[in-house]
């Protein structure tokens, strides 16, 4: 079983957009390769490292019979796109690891301004992934319970499609879950972050994408906390999200 200690996954509170301070600690090295293995590279904040996403999708994987993939994770708490980019070591990361995939995460991105950060920054990542041929891939996410979800996936998917980089609708297929009867506990205790369901949720869609593979391949790796009742509603809404927003980008 993959350590969760070969991972960065800092369980965090905001994600705002403060820059990084002096008590940042530097991520670790890259991981070193494995014969066949994905390498993905995942930046972001608390809405990576909570409910270890990352360690997630590496389980869920290898559960499914894929090489285990490497999942490096650099997540910390208020970090921005820009701020990845101005410090925190992601970027030396991108260009000395040799990943096949950048996956890029910023807060909900519900406002106009906030938008036109996504969409600046997001295409900046972008633009350096392509250059060292490492596919890039926008990780969607939600806002605060009874905030504007659609406005997040639209301003998400724009950010997308400007740069034809690879979408991961989670926000749409939260959306799409958030309508089931019963409704799943997708939200944790502060309305904001996920709870389990949503980590797997998130966890479940990204894996759907990075490998081409239906969400039903994927086990429940939360079966103590995530009922057979749920999970069918969680890989449901994973799969109409990825047939009917995800993009591929290259």
């Amino acid at each position: 079983m993959l350590s969760r200690y070969s991972v960065v996954a800092l369980l965090l509170l905001a994600c705002g957009g403060s820059p990084a301070g002096p008590g940042t600690p530097p991520p670790p090295p890259p991981p070193p390769p494995v014969d066949g293995a994905m390498r993905v590279l995942m930046i972001g904040n608390s809405l990576t490292s909570t409910g270890d996403v990352p360690y997630l999708i590496a389980e869920m994987a290898a559960l499914a019979g894929e090489p285990r993939p490497v999942v490096h994770s650099v997540a910390y708490a208020n970090f921005s796109l820009e701020d990845h980019w101005q410090g925190g070591g992601a970027l030396n990361l991108l260009r000395t690891g040799d990943y096949d995939v950048l996956v890029m995460q910023q807060g909900p991105s519900t406002a106009p301004a906030s938008a036109d950060h996504l969409l600046e920054w997001s295409g900046r990542w972008v633009d350096e992934a392509r250059g060292l041929g490492t596919r890039p891939a926008i990780y969607a996410v939600w806002p605060p319970e009874g905030a504007d979800l659609n406005a997040g996936i639209t301003n998400y998917t724009n950010a997308a499609t400007a740069k034809n980089a690879a979408l991961f609708p989670v926000s749409h297929a939260w959306r799409i879950a958030w309508q089931a009867t019963p409704k799943p506990a997708l939200y944790g205790p502060d309305r904001f972050h996920q709870g389990p369901d949503g980590a797997w949720l998130a966890a479940l869609v990204i894996c759907a994408m990075l490998f081409d593979r239906p969400a039903a391949d994927f086990p429940n790796v939360l079966p103590n906390q995530i009922s057979s009742t749920t999970a069918a509603t969680l890989r449901s809404a994973a799969t109409q999200a990825v047939a009917q927003f995800g993009l591929p980008g290259n």
